[in-house]
């Protein structure tokens, strides 16, 4: 007489076993994407950061071009540090018409009048700005308009900076 076993290779389920090994691996793969995902949102915010601040320093410099081809031909002279003087001023101005732009103590690019030693003005055209400076280049010879350059370097608290440069020829189309 054969005795025939019962047949239990059929399985309902997953085991114990299965179910730590299956967690295990998916902890894993999801440990990993967590990495990668991490480092594409701080590639994101740094590069939102960096586009903040070229807008604002685009923006500035903008603005300060077009100040400067409604100025007409004049002598200039070396400004205080931070400033720009009155070399965007028309000759002879007075009041609000006398423009001037400057760097204050919060890191601010204003927009203000020459008599405003301080930097005290309220229209505040770029924020984040470390280091701004407007010079002459060293040597031009003989021209019909001065050339100036204006440089500007904006850092935010993400340690995004940025340094901006234009010269910008006063007077423009003007005589």
């Amino acid at each position: 007489m054969v005795v025939k076993m019962p047949n239990y290779s059929h399985q309902n389920g997953i085991t114990f076993i299965e179910l730590v090994l299956a967690l295990a691996i998916s902890a894993i793969v999801m440990g990993a994407l967590n990495g990668v995902v991490k480092l594409g949102l701080d590639a994101q915010s740094a590069g939102r950061g960096s586009n903040e601040l070229a807008y604002q320093g685009r923006f500035a410099l903008e603005r300060i071009s077009d100040q400067a081809r409604n100025i007409a031909a004049k002598v200039l002279t070396t400004p205080a540090a931070n400033t720009t003087g009155d070399w965007f001023a028309p000759t002879g101005c007075t009041g609000a018409a006398c423009v001037m732009y400057c760097r204050n103590a919060s890191n601010q690019l204003i927009e203000t009048v020459t008599t405003d030693t301080t930097c005290s003005g309220t229209t505040v055209i770029a924020s984040n700005v470390s280091t701004f400076s407007a010079t002459l280049p060293a040597s031009m010879g003989v021209v019909d308009r001065w050339i100036v350059v204006i440089s500007l370097t904006l850092s935010d608290a993400n340690n995004n900076s940025i340094d901006l440069s234009s010269s910008i020829r006063l007077g423009g189309g003007t005589q």
